[in-house]
């Protein structure tokens, strides 16, 4: 037997809201939450469940009880899809796109990918043209495009490493991971490439992405993991955070502040303070895709969390427990 235990820590709602939370010298709103999450690989193939669990806690900040426990996997997924459909709108948005059809490719077949899906087709509308759903084995693709679509999927059991189907007017094409050509030919179609997987090794080469490509990438957090190419991130895009951490993660291992092709944060882009250069590359130069790469925040966290207790609460949804 073996038992671990973290020091103890401790933390207030911080100089603008004093020791007590009781609120702030401006007048504004002071929030305080956690999220305990976890990375279990096995969970999809053993439990059917998500690979990344969380729950969220929101805390009242002036007594410091806690006022709401929530699953915090789905809250999760939906605000990082949410930052990754916002950051391409702005992206494609400030190279003047026009194409009436964006093609999509996404990588992984789990909740994250599922909710980008779900996100981008918010951000587009009619606009959304094929969505090719790259993973490591198929019935789970099977299984995501029939949610989404709403229908088993088309054709024999047995049809080998590419399945495609047309409902509703969307084309869906599963492709899997193993079968490079197939990859290749997805990622060299596409408008918009989304990396939602625990992948160490990128998952395709700069070879591959025609220019004006933007690319979104959630699944790797860590300096040893590179879903998307460090060198394809480095030499051909304009590269957008959620935060500075992000910085550290290996797919932006040749990344700094004060990279040429380093744009800023999200939110810098949002408040006019930085811009997403113009497509073609007005110098001719080799920097003719976008990337955005989200590691996550817990402030995002607190303040989605937030809105959705207001909303359950307003709903009659969920239950009032006296934990006194």
């Amino acid at each position: 037997p073996a038992a671990y235990y973290p020091p103890t820590s401790a933390t207030s709602p911080g100089p603008a809201g004093g020791d007590d939370g009781r609120g702030r010298d401006d007048g504004g709103e002071v929030l305080m939450g956690m999220k305990l999450v976890s990375v279990r690989s096995r969970n999809p193939s053993a439990f059917g469940k998500s690979t990344v669990p969380a729950t969220v806690l929101l805390l009242d900040a002036a007594s410091g009880e806690v006022n709401a426990v929530m699953g915090g996997t789905y809250l999760t997924a939906a605000r990082t899809a949410a930052g990754s459909a916002l950051a391409t709108e702005l992206c494609l948005g400030a190279r003047g796109w026009t194409k009436a059809h964006t093609d999509v490719t996404v990588f992984g077949a789990g909740l994250q990918a599922e909710m980008h899906i779900r996100a981008l087709q918010e951000v587009l509308g009619n606009g959304l043209g094929k969505v090719t759903v790259v993973n490591r084995s198929a019935g789970r693709a099977e299984r995501l495009c029939a949610k989404l679509q709403g229908e088993a999927r088309h054709g024999d059991e047995g049809a080998g490493n590419h399945d495609e189907r047309t409902i509703g007017g969307t084309d869906m094409d599963i492709v899997l991971l193993d079968d490079s050509d197939s990859v290749r030919r997805a990622v060299a179609r596409s408008d918009v490439v989304c990396t939602t997987t625990n992948s160490a090794s990128p998952l395709f080469t700069s070879e591959w992405v025609r220019p004006g490509t933007h690319v979104n990438g959630v699944g790797s957090y860590t300096p040893l993991m590179e879903e998307v190419d460090s060198d394809f991130v480095a030499g051909r895009c304009h590269v957008l955070v959620d935060t500075l951490e992000a910085l550290e993660v290996g797919d932006l291992r040749r990344m700094s502040e004060d990279s040429e092709n380093f744009v800023g944060l999200l939110g810098d882009v949002l408040c006019g303070e930085a811009t997403v250069p113009t497509f073609p590359p007005e110098d001719g130069g080799q920097l003719d895709c976008t990337m955005f790469k989200s590691v996550g925040t817990a402030i995002q966290d607190v303040v989605t969390a937030r809105t959705a207790v207001e909303v359950a609460r307003r709903e009659g949804v969920g239950t009032e427990l006296d934990m006194s």
